[in-house]
């Protein structure tokens, strides 16, 4: 599956538009390197903290006929993405919303229990994005007649929508959910720009 296929398909599943830090780290590829002492986000994974990423993937995708997102192994290429793709901002969004997980025992909590945390914090995550839309158009806005709006920081990308966005690239761009959730051709024959899907039809991978 191409970069910009499997972007445009995740950006429809999700309803909009991909985080720009998303698009630039799938798109432009990864750092060699990347130093997250001062976020707080260590490398690798503890164990416990593997087994966290894991089970909210599988919550957003869960197995049923066809593979969820731990089949796919997608803990651990949200691990690999965070480490060289992503700047420190988002790195440090992403562990703050790991020790709120941790500080609610979410791993004790019962499948429903840990669907409504994750739903707290999917509306919390749209609020800070609309405050942080609210805050860059006002430095943009100060930026015209003042030095105050180059003090603007852009925040880091929220948790929730991380982790989304993660975890619905590593799965569809996976062997397991390119093969067998989506309609998938090895090796494509002729490009037919427009057909009809039948009732029930799976989308096709790119």
């Amino acid at each position: 599956m191409k970069r910009r296929d499997a972007l445009g398909r995740v950006a429809l599943l999700m309803g909009g538009t991909l985080s720009a830090p998303t698009m630039l780290a799938f798109l432009e590829g990864c750092k060699s390197g990347s130093d997250t002492a001062s976020t707080g986000l260590d490398f690798p994974f503890s164990p416990e903290r593997k087994a966290l990423v894991s089970e909210v993937a599988e919550i957003i995708i869960p197995k049923t006929d066809t593979p969820g997102a731990k089949d796919a192994k997608v803990g651990e290429f949200i691990e690999k993405m965070l480490k060289d793709c992503y700047l420190e901002k988002d790195q440090a969004s992403f562990n703050k919303g790991l020790k709120e997980l941790e500080k609610k025992d979410f791993m004790k909590g019962t499948p429903a229990q840990q669907t409504a945390i994750l739903k707290e914090m999917e509306a919390a995550a749209k609020q800070e994005l609309a405050k942080a839309d609210e805050d860059k158009k006002a430095a943009d806005e100060k930026k015209k007649y003042t030095e105050a709006g180059k003090e603007y920081t852009e925040a880091g990308v929220p948790f929730f929508r991380l982790v989304k966005e993660l975890t619905l690239l590593g799965y569809f761009t996976s062997e397991e959910g390119a093969t067998q959730a989506l309609e998938y051709v090895p090796v494509p024959g002729r490009y037919d720009g427009c057909i009809d899907l039948k009732p029930g039809q799976k989308a096709w991978a790119m």
